[in-house]
């Protein structure tokens, strides 16, 4: 329900909130004063806030209120007859293209997909002792188990559990952005139709984001995270506007949620709780309804709890030992990373920094004019800061605590990005020239959208499937590193019951799984030589070696290619495919039986 629809809006005093102690005064530029009774009120959270929040003062600034008010009363009747028939239409297409996309990929699974399906498709009690060697919380590996129940483990299957988060994101972003184009309206930082056309663009930009059809199309969890993310951020909001039991426990159970998918969530949780300590302390008019929000956050560190043990085990033991150190750029690098491969994403790249500029700090001033304020304006600040600052801490934790900085974890600021990016469409003068800057934001994000769709990610097909044609019953294949088990071994499943025997270099998990427990001490204690001599004598003089081999891997130095050289000792080798510049490539090389 939106929050001017009627039974929701709050023109008087409301439960959870405090009459404002002065009067909103103008600034010379026609934007309210930003003080206490302004921009605290109007923005409660810096993801998506509402103007319903600013109560009691009369005059001007009341009526503006009680006009958008009116205005969302009846928007459900008036919005489509204002937008032409053929924008319309056009968005309906560009959304449904990339709904499509988000179930159209031929890629088999990688590393971390495979990883995924095999922890998920074990019985709960070993899926949770499973997460506890691999580093992630269970919420998406419950929800796939599941949805493999009922759809079985397919490719196609696993994977189009992400594509349906993803398509749950499409209406709460419709929402969200009209609730960011209303609260800029009422702020005076937006004209009358702000609502529809952040409504419009917040839409199109998430149903052709690169990144949303990526991960849409993945058997990951980073489409429930942006999902979450919307839900955090619009629980958040109406428990600002009206802190009651239900939507605090909303908001508690919407925090949980998140911390239960993915631990990078936590830095988008601080980010928001520690801007509702410093509303609680500026604004003493507001501190109830924020301390209640920041109550009902902490809260879910209840709901946490029982998995407390394994997350500190994993923080101890598990880590990202993957995970190379960043500069600073990075932080600017994850929007063009955003915005999809180079061809395209360049282009979709400046258009959600442009616009983003627009959001954070113009607003029209009639004609085909734009009032500029270097310091922000509402919403446009705290949308802004919920798309920074947990990407800056996020850049501060892998510089000094040796986590990762990974593109597929920035999804948790890629709403606020998103929803800034098409305030600024809005804000820009003129039907014409924010048609034309969405239809190239549609464009570029489709086209680079289809091509991660439809890029091969791994050479594991390719791999198994020779391994499949060359293979004797008894022969031995051997993955160095560990990592390139997963993939490969799930390949060969699918291709039928296995012959061969599998030996995995320093991991005594098995092909199927990787064993993320200490492991750049275990990787560097780890002899290419010593596993050489362990693969020769298991295969015998009577069976050949396949060896699925990557080098570059971090901490394995050359010991992959040391076993490779050691085996060519022993046995003739050949090389059976070439690797390739893939997300995730590969070699195959046999070595025949002894000499």
């Amino acid at each position: 329900m939106d929050a001017d629809a009627p039974g929701t809006a709050a023109t008087g005093r409301e439960a959870g909130s405090l009459p404002s102690p002065r009067l909103p005064q103008q600034a010379p530029d026609g934007d309210p004063h930003e003080g206490p009774a302004g921009d605290a009120a109007a923005a409660a959270v810096p993801t998506t806030t509402t103007a319903v929040t600013i109560v009691t003062a009369p005059g001007a600034w009341q009526r503006r209120l009680e006009h958008v008010e009116r205005l969302g009363r009846v928007a459900r009747i008036r919005t489509v007859p204002l937008v032409p028939r053929l924008l319309v239409a056009a968005v309906a297409v560009a959304v449904a293209i990339g709904a499509v996309m988000r179930f159209a990929t031929p890629s088999h699974l990688w590393l971390d997909e495979s990883l995924t399906v095999a922890i998920a498709s074990r019985p709960v009690p070993d899926l949770l002792h499973s997460l506890r060697h691999d580093g992630s919380p269970p919420l998406y590996y419950l929800l796939l188990h599941g949805w493999i129940s009922v759809f079985g483990d397919g490719d196609v299957a696993v994977r189009a559990l992400s594509g349906v988060l993803s398509l749950l994101t499409l209406p709460l972003a419709w929402f969200a952005g009209r609730r960011v184009g209303r609260t800029a309206y009422a702020a005076g930082n937006g004209e009358r139709d702000a609502p529809m056309w952040v409504g419009v663009a917040t839409l199109l930009m998430f149903a052709c984001s690169p990144y949303a059809i990526r991960y849409g199309s993945e058997t990951r969890m980073y489409s429930l995270v942006v999902l979450l993310v919307l839900v955090f951020g619009l629980t958040a909001v109406r428990a600002l506007e009206r802190s009651t039991p239900p939507r605090l426990a909303a908001l508690t159970l919407a925090t949980a949620a998140l911390v239960y998918t993915h631990y990078w969530t936590f830095l988008l949780i601080f980010t928001v709780a520690a801007f509702l300590l410093l509303q609680a302390r500026r604004r003493p008019h507001y501190r109830r309804v924020t301390l209640r929000a920041f109550a009902a956050m902490a809260a879910s560190a209840a709901l946490f709890a029982p998995w407390m043990p394994s997350f500190l085990f994993q923080m101890l033991h598990t880590g990202t030992p993957w995970a190379p150190k960043v500069q600073a750029q990075v932080l600017l690098d994850t929007v063009f990373d955003w915005a999809g491969p180079q061809s395209t994403g360049a282009l979709l790249g400046v258009v959600l920094l442009g616009g983003a500029l627009i959001g954070l700090t113009a607003r029209p001033a009639g004609g085909r004019e734009l009032a500029v304020r270097v310091t922000g304006r509402v919403p446009g600040r705290y949308l802004a800061a919920i798309w920074l600052l947990p990407l800056v801490l996020a850049y501060f934790v892998n510089s000094f605590g040796g986590s990762a900085y990974a593109e597929r974890y920035t999804g948790i600021a890629l709403p606020a990005c998103l929803l800034l990016a098409s305030l600024g469409i809005a804000q820009l003068p003129g039907t014409r020239v924010r048609a034309i800057v969405l239809v190239l934001a549609v464009f570029s994000g489709l086209v680079g959208g289809w091509q991660l769709a439809r890029t091969e990610r791994t050479q594991a097909g390719e791999i198994a499937g020779r391994i499949v044609a060359l293979a004797r019953p008894g022969d031995v294949v051997a993955y160095c590193p560990d990592q390139l088990g997963p993939a490969v071994h799930r390949a060969l499943v699918r291709h039928g019951p296995l012959t061969v025997r599998e030996i995995v270099y320093a991991d005594a998990s098995g092909p199927a799984l990787v064993d993320w427990v200490d492991y750049a001490d275990r990787m560097q204690r780890a002899n290419g030589t010593a596993f050489a001599d362990e693969v020769n004598e298991l295969a015998g003089p009577d069976h050949a070696v396949l060896l699925v081999r990557a080098d570059g891997y971090r901490f394995l130095e050359g010991a992959c290619a040391v076993l490779s050289d050691q085996l060519a000792t022993l046995r003739d080798r050949t090389v059976q495919v070439e690797r390739r510049d893939l997300y995730e490539g590969a070699s195959l090389e046999r070595f025949s039986t002894l000499r």
